[in-house]
Formats: structure tokens, sequence, C-alpha cells
């Protein structure tokens, strides 16, 4: 009897949570304890978004009490966190396909396991079946300093790829997304620019960007960098990369040589402003007294 009378007292409670946000959903004037989040973040090539509700402390102990230990738990309030990839990814050198999943959790002092399941309408945990899973990936716990009043999800960028933070009161946990677009570009600059007939200027000078800044491949950047240039001999996007690259490699005599070609360019151009020629006179100006210096000092 008392066992009835506590499941009848659970369902009871759902229901009343069910229906607080029903109404919410339509014409509910107070505000809700656990406000609604999105985040949408390009990463690479991909985009991910991610949905969940935001529950507070609010004094409360959280972790081994409102959340206990070593159960799975939703990662949010009301119904599942969930997050989407218009891309195939990977998580923990796991393939993930492109499409939305809820994220649950099973919290721990030392680790959690984090858990993406194709189940995306579940309030809850209540019916969740791990014959749905199509992840399961170990999070050290990582603790943290600052105190999370309200449950919190971050997307940092490094740089193609994403680490997802999921924090709140002092634990938190990360997993890193990998994006496709690492093998994306290698195999595009190759295909189109390297071994093709591109004649986008503009294309070039992204490679050329793209390589810098992963600093991967320094000859390869100059050369497309160059091959932008003969496109377009007022692509001076493409003269920045060259000289930033000679500068990253300590030729600083090429450095200069690049900025008196940028400088014959600018000195050559009409310019409808006045203050734009002052802008790119300037950065002539700055670059070489910056250039000089490194030159002198010998690094």
């Amino acid at each position: 009897m008392q066992k009835l009378f506590k499941t009848s007292l659970s369902l009871f409670v759902f229901l009343i949570s069910v229906n607080q946000i029903i109404a919410q959903e339509e014409d509910y004037p107070f505000p809700s304890r656990s406000p609604k989040g999105e985040i949408s973040q390009i990463v690479g090539n991909t985009n991910i978004h991610i949905e969940y509700e935001r529950p507070s402390a609010r004094g409360r102990v959280i972790f081994g009490d409102l959340v206990p230990w070593n159960k799975v738990w939703r990662t949010g309030a009301g119904y599942a966190t969930k997050i989407s990839f218009d891309k195939n990814v990977k998580i923990g050198g796991q393939t993930v396909e492109a499409g939305q999943y809820s994220i649950f959790t099973i919290p721990n002092k030392e680790s959690w396991m984090l858990i993406l399941n194709t189940d995306t309408e579940l309030y809850g945990s209540y019916d969740y079946d791990p014959a749905k899973d199509v992840l399961r990936y170990p999070m050290k716990n990582l603790k943290t300093d600052r105190f999370y009043e309200t449950l919190t999800i971050d997307v940092d960028i490094i740089p193609d790829n994403a680490m997802i933070y999921i924090s709140w009161v002092n634990e938190q946990v990360a997993f890193m997304v990998e994006t496709s677009t690492a093998d994306e570009m290698d195999s595009f600059i190759e295909s189109e620019l390297i071994n093709g007939d591109s004649e986008n200027a503009d294309w070039f000078a992204g490679a050329a960007d793209y390589y810098f800044f992963k600093e991967e491949d320094y000859g390869l950047a100059l050369d497309l960098a160059e091959e932008a240039l003969k496109l377009d001999p007022g692509k001076l996007w493409a003269r920045t990369i060259r000289i930033d690259i000679f500068k990253r490699l300590s030729y600083y005599d090429k450095a200069l040589e690049e900025l008196e070609l940028y400088q014959s360019y600018v000195n050559s151009d009409e310019f409808e402003r006045p203050a734009d020629l002052e802008q790119e006179m300037s950065y002539v100006n700055t670059e070489k007294s910056r250039i000089e210096d490194l030159r002198k000092d010998g690094f």
C-alpha cells in the first residue's frame, strides 16, 4: 500500500511538472525557474546547436543530493538536453552521424559518463532506454574554482574543433567534438587549387591564410598566396599573408621586400577616400618599423 502511494505521488508530481511546462509554453505569465537556453555555434565546417533548460542551485546541495551520484541524469531540467550536428563529427574517436541527440550523463565524484541517445522527446530520464544510445564516453571531473549558480554549457573553439563544457556549482566536465574541417579543406585545396584549374584569387588567398593560422606548411602557404597575386595583383590580403609568414620564419629581408611591393601597389592605386590611403600607409609604416626592430634584435 505504501509503495502504491509513493508511485501515485510520483506520478502526480510528474503530471504537475508537465502541466506547468505546457502552461509556460502558452500564456503562463511567470518566469521559469529553469529558463530555456540555446547555443548555436559554427565550428569549422559544422554547426553545433544545443538546447537545454537551466536550473539554478538556489542554496541547494546539487550533486549527491538533488542530482544523485552514479545515476542517469537529464543534464538539465524539464525535457532532456539536446545537441545537434549538421555534419558527421567524432567524440572520443567515435563517429557520430549528423543529426539531433539527447545528452544524458552519469555524474560521479571522479568522472562522468557522457551519453548521446536518439530519443530526443524524453521528459527527464524517466523512460531513458540505453538501447538507443549512440555513444558513451567517460569525462574526467575537472572541478572549478568558479561557482556556477546556474547550469551552464559552453562551446570553446580549438580551432576547427570544439570543447564543450558542462558546469554547475563547482563541478565541471568537458568533451571534445572533432569536425571534418581539416580533411575537407586539405582535399579541397589539393583538388581545386593545387591540381585544379581554379582562377579564384580569394580561394588561393584563403587557403594560404588557412595554413598560416594552422601553423602548417608555410612553404605551400607562400605559394598559394603568390598564385592569388598572379590572378589578382590587387589582392593585398595575399601580400600581408606573405609578409606575416616571412616574419614568422625570421626572413626579415624578404618581409621588407614584400612590404615594398605592397606599398608600391598602394601608391599606384586611386583611393576614393583619402582616409583609405592614410590607413594603408599607416599599416606600411607600422609594419616596416616592426620588421626592422625584429631584424635588429635578431629574433
